[in-house]
């Protein structure tokens, strides 16, 4: 054990107590510090107090007389808790009030069945994860976002994750490199939206290798929009405004499963240029997608045109959508949704 020479009136014989490794189900695991009154004069230890409320201290109230000995006892509560901890507890006495004495109590905790099916649901061979979803949301042009995702070692092995198949503007880091028996792991992932390359919606997927034939799949997705906060209340009064017709195509109960061209409109009432950043669609009964113009005058309208495939249908029901970014501050984002029923006895 190490021993901690007295530089004043008490010397401790143990500063730091390291558990080891034991299964939550022990439900709390004791460690115990002693203390050695080496002064003249009664000494007694005024308080102790720990960093959280998962570790409590315990020690007598009475006086030692010099030379005898008091224990600490510092009880780690390890239910719920999975995973390597330090925890540090301060200790003040009677014959130095001002100053404090750290104790340090620390170990691994191998989790429960039950607590990691709560705390990471998602098996992924030797590891467990918290999630293998990616949600950056809306983000704004020329902004970062981090997403941070748990994951867990339940095996009896040292692992080396790896992540494979993520695009160029996704930055990772694994923390740590090589993951302990029992201990946790944190995927960070940096959405960098000055490299990506579409406006609007990106999505996708990559693999977490996390060990030796087992892989599981991650899927992400975000928004990158244009940040308009730079802009003063004339450039907004003067800057283009975006209107979309119509804002819904209703096409009814479909037995005539041949494509039809659908066509909108997207003008400019605005007093200045619209640059239209992406005009996007994403399900299978829409293809071909065109638009006349990416820039338009004030005043002025572009022509959007798609194809609807009924055919390509996943189901009995369509609910579509075409989407189109561009630089109006007040409404960047514009939906028009398609719908259709699909009278299943036409596909016969």
């Amino acid at each position: 054990m190490p021993l901690t020479m007295a530089a004043g009136p008490v010397t401790w014989l143990q500063t730091t107590q390291n558990l080891g490794a034991f299964n939550e189900d022990l439900g709390a695991v004791d460690a115990f510090f002693e203390m050695v009154n080496t002064s003249g004069a009664p000494v007694r230890i005024i308080d102790a107090r720990a960093t959280c409320g998962c570790t409590v201290p315990e020690y007598p109230r009475e006086e030692i007389a010099p030379g005898d000995t008091i224990r600490v006892r510092a009880t780690y509560l390890a239910s719920g808790r999975p995973g390597k901890f330090s925890k540090n507890i301060y200790v003040r006495t009677s014959a130095e009030p001002s100053k404090q004495q750290t104790l340090t109590v620390s170990g691994t905790v191998i989790g429960a069945s039950s607590t990691l099916a709560s705390r990471f649901p998602v098996v992924a061979g030797p590891m467990r994860l918290k999630s293998t979803t990616v949600p950056f949301g809306e983000v704004l042009r020329g902004k970062l976002k981090t997403i941070y995702i748990d994951a867990y070692n339940q095996s009896a092995d040292s692992l080396r994750p790896q992540l494979i198949g993520l695009p160029p503007y996704i930055e990772s880091h694994l923390t740590p490199e090589v993951v302990p028996p029992g201990e946790q792991m944190q995927l960070s992932l940096t959405l960098q939206t000055l490299k990506v390359s579409e406006w609007g919606i990106n999505s996708g997927d990559f693999s977490l290798i996390t060990a030796p034939g087992d892989t599981v799949a991650f899927d992400y997705f975000a928004i990158v929009t244009e940040d308009f906060s730079q802009l003063t209340p004339g450039q907004r009064l003067n800057a283009p405004v975006a209107e979309l017709t119509p804002e819904r195509v209703n096409l009814g109960e479909l037995s005539d499963l041949k494509p039809r061209e659908l066509t909108f409109e997207l003008r400019n009432s605005g007093k200045s240029p619209m640059e239209v950043r992406r005009v996007q669609i994403a399900d299978p009964t829409l293809s071909n997608l065109r638009i006349s113009s990416t820039r338009i005058k004030p005043g002025k309208s572009a022509r959007i045109t798609l194809t609807f495939s009924p055919e390509k249908a996943d189901g009995d029901f369509v609910a579509a959508r075409l989407t189109v970014i561009c630089n109006d501050p007040e409404n960047s984002l514009l939906t028009a949704r398609i719908t259709a029923e699909i009278n299943e006895s036409s596909r016969k």
